[in-house]
Formats: structure tokens, sequence, C-alpha cells
């Protein structure tokens, strides 16, 4: 009898199944984690099921995540520089890194002091806040540092990247948005670090090459997209969750208020943004 659904469908169909199962398993708990302390979710999220290599476990943890509140700018407005931790309000940058300070903690069974251990590590130039500018604020230096110290590779260029060349210097030319900047020496210090951000070779996937990047991508993977404003490296980020064949974006999303699955796949979401010219990978690697 023939049921009208290909294979390949049908597979696509048990893989959203899957996906949606999991997330009613994160939701029915989101009610008692959103009254609880950081410490009380963070031994919550070491309790999901969840195993296999590191970019699978960052993928869980930010499926975790699904339906938590978007919040802007969350590591923002502190009159010094400290580690921000919350679960109860994510940005597209926070989800990445909690999910793969969460995915390190429960691969490595850490305590909630070791999580936070591990996030200051991801979050700021060799693993010390001194500052605002010891806070990794450009993509392209949070993924150069975190390459840099093991914990993730570059792959854009094997994937697909060619040559991006392009100055990076919004935040020195944009002070009036960033009040840290209002210090001369803050300011002169995040214009050094752009000059060495510009000092490396970088490379991205054009957008328009993107559906044939997309079978090479894997679950976990972190994806960030190059942006067409003058002087900004990147707009976006989140995590790549594959169904089939396609690659789907997890992520805090400013238009859907929280975290969420893109309901188009990584190629169609990315034309569908005119502001994204294209996109950098990075890949776990085995701790």
């Amino acid at each position: 009898m023939n049921s009208g659904k290909s294979l390949p469908a049908m597979k696509i169909n048990i893989a959203i199944l899957s996906v949606v199962a999991f997330s009613l398993f994160i939701l029915s708990t989101q009610n008692s984690q959103a009254q609880s302390t950081p410490q009380k979710v963070f031994a919550q999220k070491m309790e999901l099921p969840g195993n296999g290599d590191l970019g699978t476990q960052v993928l869980r943890m930010a499926e975790s995540f699904l339906g938590t509140p978007y919040v802007a700018s969350t590591l923002e407005g502190n009159p010094t520089e400290k580690l921000v931790c919350r679960f109860d309000g994510l940005d597209c940058t926070t989800l990445v890194e909690n999910s793969l300070a969460l995915a390190i903690s429960k691969n490595e069974n850490l305590n909630y002091e070791g999580y936070k251990t591990e996030l200051t590590k991801i979050r700021y130039r060799n693993g010390v806040i001194d500052g605002y500018p010891s806070r990794l604020h450009y993509v392209f230096d949070w993924m150069y540092e975190n390459e840099k110290r093991g914990l993730l590779e570059d792959i854009t260029e094997k994937v697909g990247g060619v040559p991006l060349k392009k100055e990076i210097n919004f935040m020195s030319t944009h002070a009036n948005f960033y009040p840290a900047l209002d210090a001369t020496e803050v300011w002169e210090k995040i214009k050094e670090q752009e000059s060495i951000i510009n000092s490396r070779e970088h490379s991205y996937i054009p957008k328009a090459a993107l559906q044939k990047a997309e079978p090479l991508l894997r679950d976990g993977d972190i994806v960030a997209f190059t942006s067409s404003v003058e002087g900004l490296d990147c707009n976006h980020m989140g995590i790549i969750t594959k169904i089939g064949s396609r690659a789907y974006l997890l992520h805090a999303s400013l238009a859907g208020k929280k975290v969420i699955l893109s309901s188009l796949p990584l190629a169609e979401y990315v034309a569908s943004v005119p502001k994204h010219t294209g996109m950098i990978v990075a890949r776990m690697t085995e701790q």
C-alpha cells in the first residue's frame, strides 16, 4: 500500500518528532526552573539524559533551553565586569556559551563551581576576567581564542569557506552604543583588539553556497552569520541540528522572543535575513 510519503520524508518526520518529544520533556521542567536558583537549575540540567561526543552534548544542552525567553544584552549593565550566570533569559551568545559550558560540565562531571570556571574560560581572554576588554566581544575573536585553547576548530574553510576581507571596527566606531567605552583607556584596548583581529585571515561561506555546505555540518556545530553592517563581523549565532541532510538552527531568536528551532532549513533561513552575508562554522574537539 502506498502511504503517499517517501522514505526520506518519513525519516525527516521521525527526526522532527524526536526533537519535539525532547522539547516537551524540557518544557515540563521549565516552570520549576524559572523559580529556582542557578545552582538548582544547573543540577537539573546535569540530570538530563544524554551521552556521546561533545558536539552532541552541546546540542542536547541547547535543546534544554527551548522556550527560554530571549533577553537582549544579558551580559551588559554591570558597574564592573563580572561573570554573569543565568538560565532564565538568554541572547544568542549566552545560549551558545551556556550550552557549551554545560556540555563540558556534563561530560566531565563538574559541579556548579566547575561550570562557572568553564564559562569564564569560554567567555574571557585567557580565562581571566580583567575588565570589560577581557570579554571576547567579537565572534571572530571568540572563535580564535577558543580554538587556540583546543576547545573547538574553525572548520569554515573545510566546508566551503572562501577568504573574507573586512575591516572590523564596529565597537570603536560606535562607542556611543557601549557605555563602558566612555573610558578612554577601555576604548583604546578595544581598538587594539580590533587591530589584532584585522591582522588575522578570515573565511566565510557565502549565503549562496550554504545549501551545498549543509550536508557537511553535524549536530552541535556552532555557526555565526557574517554581517553586511560596516565594521561588524557577525550579526547572530546558534547551534546546528540535522534533520536528514538538511541543517536547522537552534538559537535565541529576537524575532521569536525565545529560544527556538528554525522552521526553515539553514540556507533558506540565512537567505531570509538581508543583513546576513554568509556563515562561519566551529566544531567541538574531543577533550
